[in-house]
C-alpha cells in the first residue's frame, strides 16, 4: 500500500505565490496531488448525514478542487468537486471562470463533479491555474470564505 507525506497550509486569494511554487513542484512528482478548498468556519457547514449522503445527487458543500500530476500513462488532471447541481461548468463560463489554455473539460457531472484533462505532461500550471482553483472553489462555496483557501499537498514517500 502507498504511504503519502501531506503538507497543509493556507493561502490568501490575493497572493498565492505558494500555491503556484507547489503546484510546480506538485506537476514534476509523478504520483503527487493537491487539494484546495475554501477555509471555512466549520461550525457553519451543514453536510448530509450518514446513509443520506449516499444517495443525495450532490457533492460537498465546501468544494475542493484537485490537480493531479502527470504519471507515464495519465495526463494531468483537474478535478471539483460541489454541491451545485447540474450545469457546473457553464456556471463557471457564465462567471469568467475559465480554465486556463491546455485544460479541456472532460466531465460535468452533479454527484462527481468536474473534470479537466490537460492535452500534454507539458501542462501549464502557474499563476493561470492557481487563480483558476481558487476562483472556481470560491464561486461554488455558498459559505463565506475570506479569501482564505487550504491546501494540502500530498507526495508519495520514497
Amino acid at each position: 500500500m502507498a504511504s503519502f507525506d501531506t503538507e497543509t497550509f493556507l493561502v490568501d486569494s490575493t497572493d498565492p505565490t505558494d500555491l503556484v511554487d507547489v503546484l510546480a513542484e506538485v506537476a514534476s512528482s509523478p504520483g503527487s496531488w493537491i487539494n484546495v478548498e475554501p477555509d471555512v468556519d466549520d461550525s457553519l457547514r451543514a453536510d448530509v448525514p450518514g446513509l443520506f449522503a449516499w444517495f443525495s445527487a450532490r457533492g460537498p458543500q465546501v468544494p475542493v478542487a484537485t490537480f493531479v500530476a502527470g504519471s507515464g500513462r495519465d495526463v494531468p488532471s483537474v478535478g471539483l468537486d460541489h454541491s451545485t447541481g447540474r450545469g457546473a461548468g457553464d456556471r463557471l463560463r457564465d462567471a469568467g471562470v475559465i480554465a486556463p489554455e491546455g485544460w479541456s473539460l472532460r466531465q460535468d457531472n452533479p454527484k462527481r463533479g468536474l473534470i479537466w484533462e490537460s492535452g500534454s505532461s507539458d501542462v501549464p500550471t502557474g499563476p493561470s491555474l492557481a487563480a483558476f482553483l481558487i476562483e472556481a472553489t470560491e464561486l461554488f462555496c455558498p459559505l463565506p470564505t475570506e479569501g482564505r483557501f487550504r491546501v494540502s499537498v500530498n507526495t508519495p514517500r520514497n
